[in-house]
């Protein structure tokens, strides 16, 4: 699954934009698509370049290395969904010869700023675009290890989960050398990874990691534009896999054995470094990297006990939501307090924050 299908299967509660208009019947041929939202119009060149066009443009132009998303499912919480709220151009590589679309693409830089967005082995698409041509004035690259984007853009912004550390298809990410454009996120407890077609034990460890990278997009945009420098990296603190010391998770196996190291945890099972989203900084639950199931790739979710007798009854050792948080109400508040600061840093959207806040109202106790 491509990385904007990805996203398109994620709920959100936000929309920006304006009603959908109707399409334009066509004499010959099949039906056009249906319109897009906010105003944008859809041009596609000779079926090797889909891009989407706002009314007004905006100060930058976002292409993504991907098929362009089905437009009767576009995500209403996604990266895609903040470009077009500030009117950026939004162009799909998707699977078309790089060569033959470089000056295609080197238009939409115009007089505005070129930003590239790109998920796990598509990255290597966007390099090639940019080889020679330093074409981009950043990358956003989304588990695109093991690929070096060396000096393809003055800004580089890299994105790595959990999951990078447990599966056996490529080895975890190497800390990077420091450079002034260069940033580095561990989204802790989350899986960037495409999710696994055949059935997966136990429950899927389903975070999303769209509010973080929502809120880079904001900051990258802004940043190219002379704004405040981009927020520090947060790498993850690693240690080797057989000192982790799991807590017994009910219905779970043994994590998968290796030499390598992986994100450090606590005593829930939880990892402890790099960027902590609010549903990670204040769990509900063990989100792993890893799955029992060979060949499932999407990590699982381990639910804390309602309250102490519900989690006697079931053999865990991990503190119940009532023994650690005590009550909804300072749950929310604790939340509320995490999101804030988050925000305060750049690293999340006011309207994300609410997002947390709001479900943290729904919480099991």
């Amino acid at each position: 699954m491509t990385g904007v299908a990805r996203a398109a299967a994620l709920a959100g509660a936000l929309f920006v934009g304006a009603p959908l208009s109707a399409a334009q019947p066509s004499a010959y041929g099949p039906p056009p698509p249906p319109p897009l939202p906010d105003g944008y119009a859809r041009d596609a060149r000779n079926g090797e370049l889909v891009v989407w066009r706002p009314a007004s443009r905006g100060r930058a132009s976002l292409l993504v290395a991907d098929d362009e998303p089905r437009l009767d499912r576009l995500p209403q919480a996604d990266l895609l969904q903040i470009a077009r709220a500030r009117n950026m151009t939004i162009a799909f590589l998707g699977s078309t010869d790089v060569e033959r679309l470089r000056g295609e693409a080197a238009k939409l830089r115009g007089a505005g700023r070129l930003l590239g967005v790109a998920w796990g082995s598509q990255a290597a698409a966007l390099l090639a675009l940019s080889k020679g041509a330093r074409l981009f004035d950043a990358l956003m690259l989304i588990d695109a290890q093991p690929i070096d984007p060396g000096d393809a853009a003055p800004v580089i912004v890299e994105f790595y989960g959990s999951d990078a550390f447990w599966r056996a298809a490529a080895p975890p990410p190497a800390a990077a050398t420091p450079r002034p454009g260069r940033r580095r996120y561990f989204l802790a407890g989350a899986v960037l990874s495409a999710r696994a077609e055949a059935p997966c034990a136990g429950a899927a460890n389903d975070r999303s990691a769209d509010p973080a990278l929502r809120a880079l997009l904001v900051a990258l945009e802004d940043r190219l534009n002379g704004g405040p420098a981009l927020p520090a990296s947060r790498e993850a603190e690693l240690a080797p896999k057989e000192s982790l010391r799991w807590p017994k998770l009910p219905g779970a196996d043994a994590p998968p054995p290796g030499d390598s190291a992986a994100p450090r945890i606590d005593s829930d099972g939880n990892e402890t470094s790099g960027l902590r989203l609010p549903d990670q900084a204040l769990p509900l639950a063990t989100f792993t990297g890893w799955n029992a199931a060979k060949g499932c790739g999407v990590g699982q979710r381990f639910d804390f006990a309602p309250s102490r007798a519900a989690r006697e009854a079931a053999g865990d050792p991990r503190p119940s939501l009532v023994e650690r948080y005590g009550s909804r109400a300072y749950f929310v508040a604790a939340l509320r307090s995490v999101a804030d600061r988050l925000v305060k840093e750049r690293l999340l959207l006011p309207q994300d924050a609410d997002a947390y806040v709001a479900a943290g109202k729904k919480a099991p106790f």
